[in-house]
């Protein structure tokens, strides 16, 4: 019994061997590979970063308040207070 699988010519491999492949982005090879998207990566990246720096400019403003706060109470400790009268 004879395979039925037909052998490539020499012709069509000499003819193929001369073709160079197109050029491809390696961020779409990781996309077709993974289905990892870089840019809903970077945007995820983006808004977690944009939370945490709200989160940490609240906290500072508060941290401001409680130093003009201290150096309040610190001016007013610093203050003569009034003789009372004995």
């Amino acid at each position: 019994m004879t395979d039925p699988t037909p052998e490539p010519s020499p012709d069509a491999e000499g003819q193929n061997a001369s073709q160079i492949p197109p050029a491809v982005d390696p961020q779409e090879i990781l996309k077709a590979i993974s289905g990892i998207n870089l840019e809903t990566i970077d945007a995820d990246i983006e808004s977690a970063f944009g939370s945490r720096m709200a989160e940490l400019d609240k906290m500072l403003e508060g941290l401001d308040d409680l130093v003009n706060k201290i150096e309040k109470d610190i001016q007013n400790l610093d203050q003569p207070k009034p003789d009372s009268p004995q």
